[in-house]
């Protein structure tokens, strides 16, 4: 594994050389992309919905929906979510949130999907000009939002994303229109699982894919003597290519590591059909190559 430096730049403006670091590494951090005040109200924001939808729960106005026997070890845990709603929560495996004081299951959460639209905080903030106007300065084009999950390890017990292509998921060409906006909530650390990346790995085209603990990329198709931890203090956000390898490691620590991440596409990509897709997302020799047609391995 490579090192790189601990403190990343603080993001100030985008560059021709920020552009050029982008096409050769496929990926940018900046420390600053949001201030303390940001960080603090969008962590509230986090909180205030998480707690939310437990509470509905516990008023019957919220599922509470166990994973089915097919899941992956990732989507193990349970999810509670409202009738109709795109916005859910889902644990770690093995916690049951009604059992628990929802200040604790808040501290046990993996991940909160489809929530910019339920508080004003976050739908400000997807337009933010140091998150969406990055994103549109390295694709070269207006950007459109169409995914968000906040994302977060919890102490000790939080769980491994392994190796993925964030396009392995989607169905979006061109493939290099399509980038994701990965923002530090809490500082981020190899200890409590910050992203690696493999720097240049997304001009390697697609690599195929397996459902595993996840969708992840198939044993032995990456060099992770290549791979660099991409560490970052609360408020730090890395850019990058929806082609990048990325990972984050479980947490070990103490501390809780979350994220917010907002994935965008150029305004002259378009959706393909999961055939299209199956002959667009592929391996050097034409394998299909994305989740929607990966085999099932252990894991």
């Amino acid at each position: 594994m490579q090192t790189m430096e601990r403190q990343a730049p603080v993001l100030e403006t985008i560059t021709t050389a920020h552009l050029a670091q982008f096409q050769e590494q496929g990926y940018l951090a900046f420390e600053g992309v949001l201030d303390p005040a940001e960080v603090e109200a969008a962590a509230a924001a986090l909180s205030e919905l998480t707690l939310g939808l437990i509470e509905a729960a516990h008023q019957g106005k919220a599922e509470v929906i166990s994973s089915g026997a097919n899941a992956t070890q990732n989507y193990s845990g349970p999810r509670i979510q409202p009738p109709g709603s795109p916005c859910f929560v889902h644990f770690e495996s093995g916690v049951d949130p009604l059992a628990l004081d929802p200040a604790q299951a808040e501290l046990k959460v993996r991940k909160l999907h489809g929530y910019h639209r339920e508080h004003p905080f976050f739908t400000a903030l997807v337009q933010h000009p140091r998150i969406k106007g990055v994103i549109e300065a390295l694709l070269g084009q207006q950007a459109l939002l169409f995914g968000e999950m906040a994302l977060s390890k919890p102490p000790f017990i939080g769980s491994e994303k392994p190796w993925h292509q964030d396009n392995a998921y989607f169905v979006y060409a061109p493939l290099e229109l399509v980038a994701t906006a990965w923002i530090a909530l809490d500082d981020a650390t190899a200890e409590n699982g910050c992203m690696y990346a493999i720097p240049g790995g997304h001009r390697a085209g697609a690599f195929r894919h397996v459902h595993g603990i996840d969708c992840q990329i198939a044993a032995g198709r990456l060099d992770l003597d290549q791979c660099v931890p991409v560490e970052l203090k609360a408020g730090g956000g890395m850019f990058f290519s929806g082609m990048l390898p990325h990972q984050t490691p479980p947490n070990r620590s103490p501390r809780r590591r979350r994220a917010l991440q907002f994935q965008y596409r150029g305004v002259h990509t378009r959706a393909l059909t999961k055939e299209e897709y199956s002959r667009v997302f592929v391996e050097a020799d034409g394998t299909p190559a994305s989740c929607a047609v990966a085999e099932r391995v252990s894991g």
